[in-house]
């Protein structure tokens, strides 16, 4: 709207209904105008919300209607139906063109100064801008929003609470921390029973309390109907215990103190039965730690086959065993084997067996001696070898005949004796052959006296093992009725 001021008027000039009409509408556009900025809500002004009090604050609310109403009503900013008709009236046409023009100006002046006002000259309030809840209070920025929002120390997460709301809400104490169960009479048994961990306190009246005094404890549990724990009295005593779903009771068993313990052990210490002295310690760790045995203390069995001087110190045994002394080889042996250290007798040590055979005990020692040769078997002899001696019958040949006592030989030791009494058809000839063990190294000439008479002849054992009888000395030679061979020779 663009009000047409006229400014060409004349002392004499008529007021038409032209004027007038102008001037209505000049007035009535100026109220239009008024009115269309009073109801204009879309903060014609730009009023910040900093202007209406609210500048540390973001845009959350609306104002609300009751705020809007107050302002409706203030008559001082706006004018009345009065006002309005006193406006309408007429004047002259100076004065009303006057009053017209002044008031034009007034209201162009107050609409565009109203306008131009960024101080909220309508005085909008925080409600108005829809912030009416909202204090004046510094708010926190974006980025310290999204801090806080991102902070895990202060937040939980989904697991955490799913963890939280997971977790056990039952008590094991009071609220205060001290026992949840308090007992002054019944038993412990039915009071626990049926609960999970938890802490507990009877006084002696409690019929199944192990001590004379209260006792305090704690229950652990597996599953209802089966507990352990322990309790401890105003004593000091304490006690571990036990029951399960076969059980009627609480199964009480005390638990060492310190003194007890410490008693117990100074009974144990001066055991000398169960302990060791000094000297036996030395003794023993100076003793041998090389075995001679297999754990047990027997013998150690020697493979088929093995050799018998490639064996270590040690007691063994076995059959078909290598270089073993007798010519049965599947007759069982005993050997026992000592070594010296190639340090000790160089060039390499010394070794020593002993070996017995076991069904007839007969034993041998043989020696593998520094320079690594075996020196041989030598076979023990015994008493009994000494106290028994066995017989062989001689075969006589060349006519010759036994006479009184069958014709014998026994080999000992290295000495082969000969007994019996021979009938000889000439006192020249062989009567009869020795076998290879029985043989002397050199020939060996004896006496061998005459039965019948007195007198000897000549007795020979030859290297080839005959024996014969050489001539005869008798005192009479017709008597003559046999010749003894009781007689031994060297081999």
């Amino acid at each position: 709207m663009a009000y047409e001021e006229k400014t060409d008027w004349l002392p004499d000039d008529p007021i038409n209904e032209d004027d007038v009409n102008r001037w209505e509408k000049g007035i009535k556009d100026a109220h239009t105008d008024l009115a269309a900025h009073k109801n204009d809500m879309n903060n014609p002004h730009n009023t910040t919300k900093a202007q209406v009090g609210l500048g540390n604050v973001d845009n959350v609310q609306q104002a609300s209607k009751t705020e809007f109403n107050s302002h409706m009503n203030d008559t001082t900013r706006h004018i009345t139906s009065a006002e309005r008709s006193n406006w309408n009236a007429k004047e002259t046409p100076a004065g009303s063109q006057s009053k017209a023009d002044t008031a034009e100006r007034n209201a162009k002046a107050y609409t565009d100064e109203l306008a131009a006002r960024r101080d909220n000259p309508n005085q909008v309030t925080k409600a108005q801008v829809g912030l009416g809840n909202v204090d004046n209070v510094l708010q926190a920025s974006k980025a310290e929003f999204s801090s806080h929002t991102n902070d895990t120390t202060c937040h939980i997460t989904s697991d955490e609470r799913t963890k939280w709301n997971n977790s056990q809400l039952f008590k094991i104490t009071a609220d205060n921390g001290t026992q949840k169960i308090n007992l002054t009479s019944g038993t412990f048994y039915e009071a626990l029973k049926d609960l999970g961990s938890v802490s507990f306190y009877g006084t002696n009246a409690v019929t199944d309390n192990p001590s004379s005094g209260s006792l305090r404890g704690m229950q652990l549990v597996g599953q209802p109907g089966i507990g352990i724990g322990y309790a401890v009295d105003v004593s000091g005593n304490a006690w571990w215990f036990y029951y399960n779903a076969n059980h009627t009771k609480v199964n009480w068993y005390p638990i060492e103190t310190i003194t007890g313990a410490q008693s117990k052990v100074n009974d144990h210490a001066k055991n000398q039965t169960l302990h060791i002295s000094s000297m036996e310690r030395t003794k023993w760790n100076s003793g041998q730690l090389y075995p001679l045995t297999t754990d047990k203390g027997q013998r150690i069995q020697i493979k088929n086959g093995g050799s018998l001087f490639d064996l270590p110190t040690g007691f063994y045994f076995g059959a078909a065993v290598q270089n073993l002394p007798g010519d049965d080889k599947a007759a069982w042996y005993y050997y026992d084997i000592t070594e010296v250290s190639a340090e000790l007798a160089p060039p390499q040590g010394l070794k020593k067996i002993v070996a017995t055979r076991s069904f007839d005990n007969q034993t041998w020692i043989g020696i593998i001696h520094k320079e690594g040769d075996f020196l041989g078997w030598k076979r023990l002899i015994t008493d009994g070898d000494f106290n028994s001696m066995t017989w062989y019958d001689l075969t006589l040949i060349n006519g010759n005949k036994v006479g009184g006592r069958k014709p014998q030989y026994a080999v000992w030791g290295n000495q082969v004796f000969t007994r019996g009494e021979v009938v000889s058809p000439d006192f020249n000839s062989v009567f009869a052959i020795l076998p290879a063990e029985a043989r002397p190294s050199t020939q060996k000439s004896m006496a061998a006296t005459l039965f019948g008479t007195t007198g000897t002849s000549k007795y020979i054992a030859e290297t080839n093992g005959e024996l014969r009888l050489v001539g005869k000395h008798a005192n009479i030679e017709a008597n003559i009725t046999g010749v003894s061979l009781d007689n031994n020779f060297t081999l």
